[in-house]
């Protein structure tokens, strides 16, 4: 009997063994998605571990955004009562420098600063991040005293590492954790018509701005996990299962380091001769802003995008106080693609200040010129060489202010050509006000269609986040006012305002006879190993409709503004080439300020075989060939030595 009694005992130990061995078993062998469930259990936790964001590179493979691995503070839940998990947060709240009522929100365990019950955002088993970029003696205050943290555990995680040397800041972008930045991730999902991920932790940085936004999906790597034991202070001593992450793909742009460098370099410098050294009438004491880009003519490639002022993306890894996003403001908008404000940091009132400058998306002035002669060409109200007498002051209807050159000259008979190499306001509001003769209202909406068809008053598709489409006064003017008005304004670039990425693709457009790019920004993705996944191809947006003929004629002319006589001749000297552009002085009213004048500058090159077209803006910096042309040529000649001598 009693023999029987000790088999039956041993059959029931055997069992045991057997399930607990098959637990282990299906523990150790499972599917990740059912470890969830086995994290609630107290024993249990599962840890997400952080997949590296991919890295991005300039075209030449020279890094320009990494990682770098931080000690992170990350808090288990513990089953402890009410009282010791207040006692944890308080000693924490000590150990690391933060407020006991910050401390409880990220340990999100149910409880305020007096104990009272507050409403949860995650379940317990969810691991809570209380502080990343912890100091060495962070570190081993919460390593050396378990007892005094418990659920507390430090582990490597990356962070974002940018360059010092702000290089193009505004275009590559930032991160911010995940739970601060749900509303843009969802908008982005939205645009690109994908399914919301569930898979973002919280405390995980995603792209907020530039290439960081835009290419998040490629960028954002695959989490791993661990699935371990814990004891009763919430320390893990025994991994059941680990999966390793596996990191972001890498992004490689087409912007080029040297060209970008040296261009911001020279922006900060011609800024500083234009408010202090710059002789007479040329000083430019307002100049503190300055938008350029640089755009290959036949790939749509962008080398060069600089928005001038710039700061250190760094700051996003750590908390933004109040002050920080003041000085912000003024610097963190890309204003080569959307309105950005005058730099207004060194001013007794910023606030105030800001709002008495032009932002950077203002008229093109005479840039504008160029379109304006293909049109009149296309349109048959002037010819290759038709003939203008300048009146000087030209009267375009009874009781309308006279239209005038710059420094009232008279530039006798001329042609489009000369036209465009003097920067004739008077000959451009003759064609215009011609157009409105012979078509009545109609002409100002064949004046839409023509620009829409260089990338002006449209998007250029440009692949980051929040561009502009520009203003079209013009529209406004002639349905509110005078039609007339409306063309002779806009024929010389003062009824409308464009960025400067537009303004450097209708650039590339006219050197292109026609034929509209898409802005490229990235040459291609890989994965961390280096393998190709993904190119970006050239992509032609639309051609224009008008006569190829008439680009020979405007391109003569655009070269001669950079030869003896033109509005920009003592420019692009000693290259070998010749170089087509035009110079702008836009003027706007600013109310409180009066009239202000924006130096705006266009060209291509080189002229007889375009290769890079390039647009700058200054705002309030004056003539479009002192400000801004210096700019352009320095583009021009960074192009020549990067890409062409090569």
């Amino acid at each position: 009997m009693n023999f029987n009694r000790l088999h039956i005992l041993w059959l029931i130990v055997f069992l045991l063994f057997v399930a607990l061995i098959l637990r282990l078993s299906w523990v150790q062998l499972g599917g990740g998605e059912k470890f969830q469930k086995l994290a609630k259990e107290n024993n249990y936790k599962q840890i997400p571990v952080v997949a590296p964001r991919g890295r991005i590179y300039d075209t030449d493979g020279k890094l320009l955004v990494g990682n770098e691995s931080l000690f992170a503070a990350i808090y288990l839940e513990t089953d402890d009562k009410p009282e010791a998990k207040l006692k944890t947060a308080k000693n924490l709240a000590r150990a690391l420098d933060m407020p006991v009522k910050k401390v409880l929100e990220k340990m999100d365990v149910g409880l305020d600063v007096k104990g009272k019950t507050v409403p949860r955002k995650q379940p317990p088993y969810y691991p809570k991040k209380i502080k990343d970029r912890l100091t060495e003696e962070e570190v081993v205050e919460l390593s050396e005293h378990p007892s005094d943290y418990k659920g507390v555990n430090v582990f490597l995680e990356p962070i974002r590492d940018y360059r010092e040397d702000t290089f193009a800041v505004q275009t590559i972008g930032y991160v911010r954790p995940f739970a601060g930045a749900k509303a843009s991730l969802e908008k982005y999902k939205k645009a690109q018509k994908e399914p919301d991920d569930d898979g973002y932790l919280d405390w995980e940085q995603v792209g907020m701005d530039g290439v960081e936004y835009s290419f998040q999906d490629e960028l954002r790597g695959h989490h791993g996990y661990k699935v371990v034991r814990v004891n009763s202070t919430g320390k893990p001593v025994e991994v059941i299962k680990e999966v390793n992450p596996r990191p972001g793909n890498d992004l490689v742009l087409t912007l080029d380091k040297k060209m970008q460098l040296e261009t911001e370099e020279f922006i900060e410098q011609q800024l500083q001769w234009l408010r202090t050294q710059a002789p007479g009438r040329h000083r430019a004491p307002y100049a503190r802003n300055a938008y350029a880009v640089a755009m290959e003519v036949k790939t749509g490639k962008i080398r060069t995008m600089v928005s001038y002022p710039d700061y250190d993306p760094n700051i996003w890894n750590g908390a933004v106080t109040a002050k920080d996003y003041e000085h912000l403001t003024y610097t963190i908008r890309n204003g080569t693609i959307r309105e950005a404000p005058y730099d207004a940091r060194y001013a007794d009132n910023p606030g105030k200040e800001y709002q008495r400058h032009p932002l950077s998306v203002l008229p093109p002035g005479s840039t504008f010129k160029p379109m304006m002669s293909l049109m009149a060409l296309n349109e048959g109200l002037i010819g290759p060489h038709t003939l203008f007498r300048d009146p000087g002051t030209y009267y375009y209807a009874p009781a309308t202010p006279p239209v005038r050159n710059s420094g009232n000259h008279n530039y006798g008979v001329m042609n489009v050509e000369k036209a465009i190499q003097k920067s004739a306001n008077t000959f451009f509001a003759w064609t215009g006000s011609r157009w409105y003769r012979k078509e009545g209202k109609k002409s100002v909406g064949q004046f839409k269609d023509y620009t829409h068809q260089f990338g002006l008053g449209v998007p250029t598709e440009v692949p980051l986040k929040g561009e502009q489409d520009g203003t079209e006064d013009y529209l406004s003017i002639a349905d509110h006012f005078s039609p007339m008005g409306a063309m002779v304004l806009g024929s010389f670039g003062q009824a409308q305002r464009y960025t400067v990425m537009q303004l450097a693709q209708y650039t590339a457009t006219l050197a292109n006879e026609g034929k509209r790019m898409k802005p490229v920004l990235a040459e291609a993705v890989k994965t961390h190993e280096g393998k190709t996944v993904k190119t970006f191809k050239p992509k032609v947006l639309n051609r224009s409709k008008i006569d190829p003929r008439h680009f020979q004629t405007v391109k003569s002319g655009m070269v001669k503004v950079t030869q003896p006589g033109g509005t920009a001749s003592r420019l692009f000297q000693d290259l070998p080439f010749k170089v087509a552009a035009k110079t702008g002085t836009s003027e706007q009213d600013i109310p409180g300020r009066g009239r202000v004048e924006n130096s705006v500058f266009i060209a291509f090159a080189p002229a007889d075989d375009p290769k890079i077209a390039v647009a700058v803006v200054v705002p309030e910096g004056g003539y479009g060939g002192i400000a801004a042309g210096p700019i352009a040529e320095k583009m021009i000649r960074l192009y020549y030595r990067e890409f062409m001598e090569k």
